[in-house]
């Protein structure tokens, strides 16, 4: 992507500091602007850079960074992109940043649907070539039959399909992309469930990770064992998304990022690996299948697992969670491998380093990455 200026927003969080990690490594330092809010948490630069060096950035890679490189501005504050100068060159956007979250926080839809629609409507139509949007391969909702590989496709589950109100967030924000703002130069890229580091675990963040712990634990869920799960690793998902914003020609306007039917792995298969990891027997002899009703009914063996958890919440969460794993989707790929990209690893190929990093990490504090 020779000289063109580069936003990519979410760089203080999981995935879009990966995609920011991923492009200081590709050498495109000094042609980025990221976009970071102000918090009562520390400065943005702090924050940003700290972010960062967790994911794996070395102060080399860091020091690339341009002297214009940060835009101070929040995605709740719809006011405050209009006029922005750092906009004004900006030619390829990854907008990443969301509000990823599965509780009910009442600024889900400022932030994710209308915080992107007025970055969106901010960016200078003269030098924007590429919009690419972050969304969620669940923003086609539950409604599929149960153990279908879903197909890129437009169609999108509607607002009371969804299981959670973040996933409807995401695909509001994405129809409402396509209606509103028809001239955008927008790529929809759908990644799937995307856990850990290849690299580095579940050290930077150990989102969703607890919940394949706590499975194992209980030795019970809500899939069989025969069902697969559709898993990334964030530092595979940021380099597709780097080839999708950089890439001067796509074939397509929509993709998934995701294992599909070449990396997906089957519930018994991740049961061997844990189990391996863990130091203790595979669940397998006495795994249970329950529904999503009944994981009430295991509660005190989870106030047993998960010490310290409020328990409603956990309820809650294994409730969200096993009403996703049910649903056993896996999602088709075959449009990034035809644009060149390696197929993801198989989560099984890295799951003991997620194990390794995830020790000492108390699963009550883990659980707050999903929950906030």
């Amino acid at each position: 992507m020779a000289e063109r200026t580069f936003l990519i927003t979410g760089g203080t969080g999981f995935l879009g500091g990966a995609v920011t990690v991923a492009a200081l490594r590709a050498g495109f330092g000094a042609q980025l602007r990221l976009l970071v809010r102000k918090s009562p948490e520390g400065t943005p630069a702090m924050r940003l850079f700290n972010n960062l060096r967790r994911l794996g950035a070395t102060e080399r890679e860091l020091g690339s960074l341009g002297q214009d490189f940060m835009l101070e501005a929040d995605l709740g504050d719809e006011g405050a992109f209009a006029r922005h100068p750092l906009l004004k060159p900006v030619e390829r956007v990854i907008h990443a940043a969301a509000l990823p979250t599965f509780s009910n926080n009442p600024f889900i839809r400022r932030i994710n649907v209308e915080g992107t629609l007025a970055l969106a409507r901010a960016l200078n139509p003269n030098r924007l070539e590429r919009f690419l949007f972050v969304g969620t391969a669940m923003a086609v909702g539950p409604s599929r039959t149960r153990g279908s590989v879903i197909e890129e496709s437009t169609e999108l589950g509607s607002d009371e399909d969804h299981l959670v109100p973040y996933t409807a967030s995401k695909a509001e924000a994405e129809r409402r992309l396509r209606e509103e703002l028809p001239n955008l130069p927008l790529v929809i890229a759908r990644p799937s469930i995307v856990v850990g580091h290849t690299e580095l675990g579940v050290a930077p963040s150990q989102s969703i990770f607890w919940v394949f712990l706590v499975g194992h634990m209980l030795g019970a869920f809500t899939c069989d064992l025969t069902d697969s799960i559709d898993v990334v690793p964030a530092d595979w998902c940021a380099e597709a998304l780097l080839r999708l914003a950089t890439q001067d020609l796509l074939e397509h306007d929509l993709y998934h990022i995701s294992a599909g039917k070449h990396s997906s792995v089957t519930i018994e298969a991740l049961d061997e690996v844990l189990a391996h990891a863990r130091q203790v027997a595979p669940m397998a002899a006495n795994y249970r299948k329950i529904g999503t009703a009944e994981i009430a009914q295991v509660l005190p063996k989870m106030r047993e697992i998960v010490p310290g958890a409020n328990r409603r919440l956990l309820l809650r969460a294994l409730q969200l969670y096993g009403g996703f794993a049910e649903l056993n989707y896996v999602f088709d790929n075959s449009r990034l491998q035809a644009e060149g990209l390696a197929a993801s690893p198989p989560f099984t190929s890295y799951l003991s380093r997620c194990v390794e990093t995830a020790r000492g990490i108390a699963i009550a504090d883990q659980m707050k990455w999903d929950f906030k």
